[in-house]
């Protein structure tokens, strides 16, 4: 197995297959409250203009009309991807209210939990999901289903796996799509073992107050992350599913979907799913027979220092991990290292946010090493450098992680004051941009911005490439150049939904 590694490390380093494995596609997903500028939740509907919801696949309503959902398309690079999500928070912020703002923390303000759950419960207006909503809120709780997070979404070069299956794993797997399959599923348990270094890098939900009663008493506060900790988002102790092979976790997660035990594959909660393309959630098996096309890393609390929520270092330093994974065989002891994970994984969690045992750092200083040896081997990018000196130097100095730097901003047992600072902060910024979307001002004009941002409220798919923008609605497809020119004398919306009559169906009538 070591010479095939080596062999493996050797067909990386050619020029075309090293420039396809750092081609990662990456999408994010970001839930964010809307609260008005006392912390209070904000009462206003769901913008009306937005009001695509069953089709728009960027902007949405979440468990509540209070929670914003932003979902990037993949793209990628990390960079790419956040600069989307920088898109589309500017077109959410600037349709606020004067009075409402996005917040920054995984965990809601103390003041929408004393006075405002009652009203998030009930505060949703999406019939066509309503089951489901109820279904989630019953057995989960209120608390639970308003947690901000941030979700990534990565994927490996296709034409890269399709090399790595053909020279060097056709007598292990019968196909490239059971090849993809495990192989996807290794760099899950990869995840799943370093899952505690990523909670300790990048947890951010340290306090909260007045919290329900699924919450012990003797919780002390504050932690490193309420949200990746058992008490947060999690299935209950008897509904967990194993990684310990991809049999076993696709075979107890369509028994938990058949038993009614889940509702369907959205009720799983692990830190890291399998994901395809038009994914029956339904059906796990069916669908892993046509093959993963990506993970879904689901364990991210909001990064309040980052201006979406989360950093490109963040990104690329799981990019690293990952990539690391094509070049290293899984450990020996593994069914026992997973055993021990989410043991790991919660008491870090739970821990006090400047704190560190000597296990952690010999651990994660170990692994950085070995990213390290991955890094000049393999001459990867700059960026990837960078995001690892960041954690490396968070390995050293817990005051640098997130929840240390936030553990310095907490306030009568809050950060009401500094998450509201942020907000506000964000808010003037983006309501005073000069540019339809600031993101992507230098290589866009902006009659191309307008015509994107109308595209997003409306629920037209996009698609960036250096010299134009394509358009679509299913097989309608429209492509503009980056610098073109328009006369929208009517708006930019009023262009698309002339372009794309299709469109029009997707909005919602609002009584």
């Amino acid at each position: 197995m070591a010479d095939k590694y080596d062999q493996i490390k050797s067909a990386l380093k050619e020029p075309k297959l090293h420039a396809k494995m750092f081609a990662c596609r990456f999408g994010l997903e970001a839930k964010k409250h809307r609260v008005l500028t006392n912390g209070r939740a904000s009462r206003y509907p769901y913008p009306v203009s937005l009001r695509s919801r069953q089709h728009n696949i960027y902007l949405n309503s979440g468990f509540t009309d209070d929670m914003i959902d932003f979902e990037t398309p993949p793209v990628v690079g990390s960079m790419h991807a956040v600069r989307h999500l920088k898109m589309l928070e500017q077109i959410m912020i600037q349709h606020l209210h004067n009075d409402e703002r996005l917040w920054p923390l995984s965990m809601a303000p103390a003041p929408l939990y004393q006075n405002d759950l009652e009203f998030l419960r009930d505060d949703y207006s999406k019939p066509w999901d309503q089951e489901n909503h109820d279904y989630l809120g019953n057995k989960y709780g209120i608390v639970k289903e308003i947690m901000g997070d941030v979700h990534i979404n990565f994927g490996l070069d296709d034409q890269l796996i399709a090399e790595l299956y053909h020279r060097f794993y056709q007598d292990e797997y019968a196909s490239e799509v059971d090849f993809r399959n495990h192989l996807y599923f290794k760099l899950a348990q990869v995840y799943y073992l370093y899952q505690w270094l990523f909670t300790y890098l990048y947890g951010a939900s340290p306090v909260t107050e007045d919290m329900p009663e699924s919450f012990p008493d003797n919780l002390e506060l504050p932690v490193r992350s309420i949200r990746a900790s058992e008490f947060g988002d999690d299935n209950i102790t008897s509904e967990r599913v194993t990684y310990n092979s991809l049999e076993e976790h696709v075979g107890q997660l369509q028994e938990f979907m058949d038993n009614g035990t889940f509702y369907s594959l959205k009720e799983f909660f692990g830190p890291v799913r399998l994901r395809g393309h038009n994914q029956d959630v339904t059906d796990l098996k069916g669908s892993l027979a046509k093959g993963v096309d990506y993970l879904e890393f689901r364990n991210f609390d909001l990064d309040p220092l980052s201006r979406t929520g989360i950093s490109d270092d963040t990104i690329n330093f799981l990019e690293l991990l990952l990539l690391n994974a094509l070049v290293t065989p899984l450990p020996d002891n593994l069914i026992d290292r997973l055993a021990k994970a989410r043991q790991l994984n919660n008491e870090v969690a739970l821990q006090k946010p400047k704190d560190q045992t000597d296990w952690m750092k010999e651990t994660a200083s170990a692994l950085i090493a070995d990213l390290q040896t991955f890094v000049e081997e393999f001459n990867a990018p700059r960026e990837y450098r960078l995001a690892l000196t960041f954690a490396k130097r968070r390995v050293e100095d817990p005051s640098l992680t997130i929840s240390g730097q936030l553990a310095d901003q907490i306030e009568n047992g809050n950060l009401l004051s500094f998450g509201l600072k942020i907000a506000n902060d964000r808010y003037t910024n983006n309501i005073n941009y000069q540019h339809p979307l600031q993101a992507i001002s230098k290589d866009y004009s902006d009659d191309v911005q307008q015509l994107i941002r109308a595209a997003i409220e409306l629920g037209v798919e996009f698609n960036l490439a250096p010299d134009q923008v394509t358009l679509a609605v299913g097989d309608h497809r429209e492509s503009y150049r980056a610098q073109e020119a328009f006369d929208f004398n009517k708006g930019a919306r009023d262009f698309i939904l002339n372009t794309f009559p299709e469109a029009a169906a997707f909005q919602e009538e609002v009584s």
